[in-house]
């Protein structure tokens, strides 16, 4: 059996990411957590950032047709979350299957191998008991799934950043052209810390587009659209409020 995970920020390029530098890469520059304030509250500081350098907001790109490449079953279930690491709890046993996936296929922005900036090694992440969206593939790599990240297309090059997982993985720039094999069953996560609210309706479209019926994950906890963050700011310089 087969998992198919997508990260919504596969389809949102950023500099940090690999997308091209360009001459308003600082206006990318983005402390990430994910917590209330990194994922609803700051996107407003963030798009009067870009209205006050005179720049268009960014938005996602390359998501209209994606799920048209893959084979998916038709019994397939689609789960969807707000943030990744919740895709550590998805097996085979959710569905009536056994062990683990024999291989997990993630479209991402970054890896989710575990970063060795904050984690050294392997038995390290184990002894320390806890999953978080830069580290949840290491849960299948240890109940034994082969793992491939694929990058998104708008990345330069293998080389920026550089990328050295905790674990043995397959990494590669997407080519377009989808595994061989037959998913059984899908997940995708919006990324509210790293995508900005204002692209929530594409993200919708995105869901909506999905070839089985997409259900929210149980343990999920979000608000979705988040605040209409391009009205919030309108209304601000219109009244002359929130000026800093």
């Amino acid at each position: 059996m087969h998992l198919l995970c997508v990260d919504w920020d596969f389809f949102f390029p950023t500099p940090a990411a690999g997308a091209a530098l360009g001459e308003h890469s600082r206006l990318y520059a983005w402390p990430i957590a994910e917590d209330v304030h990194h994922v609803e509250v700051i996107w407003l500081q963030r798009i009067r950032r870009f209205r006050e350098a005179g720049v268009q907001l960014p938005r996602c790109h390359g998501y209209e047709g994606f799920w048209n490449r893959f084979t998916i079953a038709p019994a397939a279930p689609v789960w969807y979350a707000d943030s990744n690491a919740w895709a550590a709890q998805v097996f085979p046993s959710d569905i009536g299957g056994e062990g683990c996936w024999a291989s997990v296929h993630l479209y991402d922005a970054h890896h989710d191998c575990g970063y060795r900036r904050n984690t050294a090694t392997f038995e390290e992440w184990k002894q320390r008991g806890r999953i978080s969206a830069e580290d949840w593939m290491l849960a299948h790599h240890w109940a034994g799934s082969r793992l491939f990240v694929h990058f998104p297309p708008w990345r330069e090059s293998m080389a920026r950043p550089t990328e050295e997982p905790v674990i043995p993985v397959n990494m590669n720039i997407d080519d377009g052209e989808a595994p061989t094999v037959t998913f059984d069953a899908v997940f995708v996560c919006r990324s509210g810390a790293w995508v900005p609210s204002w692209c929530d309706h594409q993200f919708t479209e995105f869901i909506e587009a999905c070839p089985a019926r997409p259900v929210e994950h149980p343990r999920n906890v979000w608000r979705h659209p988040r605040h209409d963050v391009e009205r919030m700011e309108r209304l601000s310089r219109r009244t002359g409020r929130f000026r800093h």
